[in-house]
């Protein structure tokens, strides 16, 4: 139960780190309290371009101390901020 509770902490600092990176370091015209975790990072969802992408791996690699591989790239990542804040707890 300890456990769980701190992997839960984690994912929701994680998030809250995303959110800021989006809305502060990004080229986009996104608040914080726009951005819902549950919706797609692209077009359908927030709305970001492949531009965006490309700086918000970078910014994440970053902030997060992690390397961010060419073969982890799938749109599956990007699906929302929680599957994309639980790969980035993965490589932490």
């Amino acid at each position: 139960m300890f456990l769980y509770k701190i992997y839960i902490k984690m994912k929701e600092k994680i998030i809250a780190d995303l959110k800021k990176i989006i809305s502060n370091d990004l080229d986009v015209n996104i608040k914080m309290d726009e951005i819902d975790e549950n919706i797609s990072l692209f077009e359908d969802g927030l709305g970001l371009d492949s531009i965006a992408v490309v700086d918000l791996i970078t910014k994440i690699e970053d902030h997060f101390k992690i390397s961010i591989d060419d073969d982890d790239l799938n749109t599956k990542l990007f699906s929302s901020l929680i599957k994309l804040s639980e790969f980035i707890q993965s490589k932490l």
